[in-house]
């Protein structure tokens, strides 16, 4: 089959490799669509490692073409989305821009009929950011049944939560997650978020209460006064000042802030009653993965089971509550990924490449 596999001169081309064979539990997928995500650029631009030859890519999507033994709830035919790790990290873990991709059988979704290829392929990495961010590191319990992590109930009678850069992807799906959340008493959540001015308007239209320009010096001091002062906060950019000035918005008494990069962003200048608090979406899947010059150890009971309850509620949408984001579609195939796709995400921060979209093809 053709895959995409990291080569010499941080790059990546298109190699002919073995058909992978699904083991126990595991379903092998014939592959419609990929979606490209930021990290994925930014392991071919600066390797992981230098055994060369690995299959990149994270978001998949397609019709399921084999079975492995003990997979009793998918069936040849289904269409399934899922996420793969590709090469970013320390060790070897498997990759889904190829024609051919093997997923956990449980660490998959069943695609809603309603959603095409292109929309599914951008729900796994997408969805399980989002969710970690907020139904784990920041407390919240999960608009969903079985996850393995529960908290005290709400306890504030509205609650106001921040998304900054929410018309980035998992910006997005933090909207779609938050717009689920009730207090005890019944009462939403209130959403309010950053992004460029060209944006307001769809963010608006999703349900957020108030969108501020991230460009401007003040938006901390807008934010604040508009909502009394944030409870809850989700960095999607998570680089230089974002997360300190995301911390002088909070409430009396501080809070969390969910991070999605470990080391970018200053130290200097978050408020000490202010936690960030850094998760890598991989720990969802449950396997032991060196990663950032870390070892993040296998987590089954916790950070896995969330992810397979996650996955079954997307799976169970039949109504589809958490909309796909919107697909920007790149043709070309697998030979065009870096040329095309890498190329418009590029390798640097997040900051100077955010907002620009993601693509599927």
């Amino acid at each position: 089959m053709d895959a995409l596999v990291t080569a010499p001169g941080d790059t990546a081309v298109v190699q002919r490799i073995a058909i992978p064979e699904p083991g126990p539990n595991e379903i092998r997928v014939r592959v419609h669509s990929v979606a490209l995500n930021p990290v994925d650029a930014l392991y071919v631009a600066h390797p992981a490692d230098t055994n060369f030859g690995r299959v990149v890519g994270s978001d998949i999507a397609g019709v399921v073409e084999k079975l492995g033994s003990g997979v009793t709830e998918w069936k040849v035919g289904d269409r399934a989305a899922g996420l793969l790790q590709g090469a970013t990290s320390g060790n070897p873990r498997p990759g889904g821009f190829a024609e051919y991709a093997i997923l956990e059988a449980d660490l998959a979704i069943h695609v809603p009929d309603a959603l095409s290829f292109d929309e599914a392929a951008t729900l796994p990495m997408g969805t399980l950011t989002a969710a970690q961010a907020l139904f784990i590191r920041l407390g919240i319990n999960a608009p969903f049944p079985n996850s393995p992590y529960t908290f005290p109930a709400e306890s504030l009678p509205s609650p106001t939560i921040l998304i900054y850069s929410a018309a980035t992807s998992i910006g997005l799906y933090a909207i779609e997650f938050a717009k689920l959340l009730r207090t005890p008493s019944g009462a939403p959540y209130r959403i309010f978020a950053t992004a460029s001015p060209k944006h307001h308007a769809k963010l608006l239209s999703l349900g957020v209460e108030a969108v501020f320009d991230y460009r401007s010096k003040t938006w901390e001091s807008e934010i604040l006064a508009a909502s009394g002062g944030i409870a809850y906060a989700f960095d999607c950019i998570s680089e230089d000042d974002t997360t300190a000035r995301i911390s002088q918005t909070f409430r009396e008494g501080g809070g969390t802030i969910a991070v999605v990069r470990k080391a970018a962003w200053n130290k200097q200048g978050v408020r000490e009653d202010v936690k960030p608090w850094y998760g890598a979406a991989w720990m969802g899947l449950g396997h032991e993965i060196f990663y950032n010059n870390e070892t993040m150890p296998a987590s089954p009971e916790w950070w896995r089971a969330f992810t397979v309850a996650l996955f079954r509620f997307l799976s169970g949408q039949q109504d589809v509550v958490v909309k796909p984001n919107p697909v920007r579609a790149m043709p070309g195939g697998l030979g065009r990924i870096v040329e095309d796709g890498f190329r418009l995400l590029g390798a640097g921060k997040v900051g100077e490449r955010a907002e620009t979209g993601g693509g599927s093809g």
